[in-house]
């Protein structure tokens, strides 16, 4: 044990922060920001969770950990924040083995999920808001749905508040190093904060922290929209669950409708990258386009107003792996991020491995997530396949 400086505030940082203190380290949580910070990918206010993972059963099997702890925290939080609406996936054409819907579907039934298979009958009758005919196949995961993300972060936050993390609000400035031991670090204004271990978890901002990671470490742009509804009601419930559309070839992939009647529709593509602070904004194009979407697919959503544009920044690694390890060349030092646009799922479960790479902790989840200087060409299957 020792003392840890935990550098972010968002979803890696504060499960990092809170497991670190929970096995009896002293920790500091850094971060410039009024947390949770609303520039941030851990903030929004929804996140899918899902096992659908194509043909990867790592990342299946973590899910399915991760979901035991979201069922666990809806027990002991104030309010549940994970609702299990299900997960709608859908395919225009007939799923297909080495497609991403078929391996997941055909994943999920191996290990032993039931899902209910969809036709374009069944879309038409169970989902009334999909235009008939949209997609002829696909399937209904019950055991999947969606988080209140920003909901989640403040309540991650307040846990380390209640188990003694010291949290200051002052920007990152520089590594105490001390040859190739790293000692602390300075903030912006100056200031020295000596630790044991330095965990990095800025999230998009890391490779600007740490540049020596910009060829592994991409901050990545991606379009989120809001659209308000007349009737929230009928985009939401059984008829409307959390859904993807075609996601691996089109990006689409959205929400029910919130209390309010905003609806969310985001976009889970290569995006673009960009420098976290000038991220530019959600292009009259990418809204173009959604609502061609939206008029094929779902025509409630096609004309409702949009009331919100957002950018949602990804920290991307190049084979869609996260990064959760000690430098290998400066001791002291610990990098958790990567999350390349699908870590917040995995919320119950990030801070043990980010803990458990502080530690030196061996686990069957960390290969995956090593300190890599080669990079393969897997990509996450939902984002990337077919393009």
């Amino acid at each position: 044990m020792g003392h840890a400086v935990v550098i972010g505030g968002g979803v890696f940082g504060a499960t990092a922060a809170l497991e670190l203190r929970t096995r009896g380290w002293d920790v500091t949580l850094l971060d410039p920001h009024p947390l949770p910070y609303e520039g941030a990918s851990s903030f929004d206010v929804s996140k899918i969770v899902r096992m659908d993972y194509g043909s990867d059963v790592f990342y299946h099997e973590l899910a399915e950990l991760a979901l035991e702890g979201w069922d666990r925290w809806n027990g002991e939080w104030p309010r549940p924040l994970y609702h299990q609406d299900g997960l709608l996936v859908l395919s225009r054409e007939a799923m297909a083995p080495g497609g991403f819907e078929h391996e997941s579907w055909r994943v999920l039934g191996d290990r032993g999920y039931p899902t209910v298979r969809i036709t374009g009958r069944t879309l038409e009758e169970r989902f009334p808001a999909w235009r008939a005919g949209a997609y002829t196949d696909g399937y209904l995961n019950p055991r999947a749905g969606w988080v209140e993300s920003g909901a989640v972060v403040d309540r991650l936050l307040a846990l380390c508040d209640a188990g003694g993390v010291a949290r200051r609000a002052e920007a990152f400035g520089a590594l105490l190093e001390h040859g190739s031991r790293i000692g602390g670090v300075r903030t912006a204004s100056g200031t020295e904060v000596r630790a044991d271990t330095v965990v990095v978890c800025a999230g998009a901002w890391t490779p600007t922290l740490l540049p020596w990671l910009h060829d592994r470490l991409h901050a990545v742009a991606q379009p989120v929209l809001h659209f308000r509804v007349h009737d929230p009601a009928a985009l939401r419930g059984p008829g409307f669950p959390p859904w993807t559309a075609d996601i691996a070839g089109s990006g689409w992939y959205g929400f029910p409708a919130l209390p309010d009647g905003r609806v969310k529709v985001g976009h889970h593509g290569p995006g673009l990258r960009v420098h976290p602070d000038v991220r530019g904004e959600v292009a009259d194009e990418h809204v173009g386009r959604a609502r061609a979407f939206l008029r094929e697919a779902i025509p409630a959503l096609a004309g409702a107003p949009l009331v919100e544009r957002r950018i949602c920044l990804y920290c991307d690694t190049p084979d869609g792996d996260f990064l959760i390890d000690a430098d290998p060349d400066r001791e002291g030092l610990i990098v958790a991020g990567g999350g390349s646009g699908h870590a917040f799922k995995f919320a119950p479960v990030l801070g043990a491995l980010v803990a458990d790479a502080a530690e030196g902790r061996s686990s069957r989840w960390a290969g995956r997530f090593r300190w890599r200087t080669a990079w393969g060409d897997r990509m996450e299957a939902a984002r990337f396949q077919g393009r």
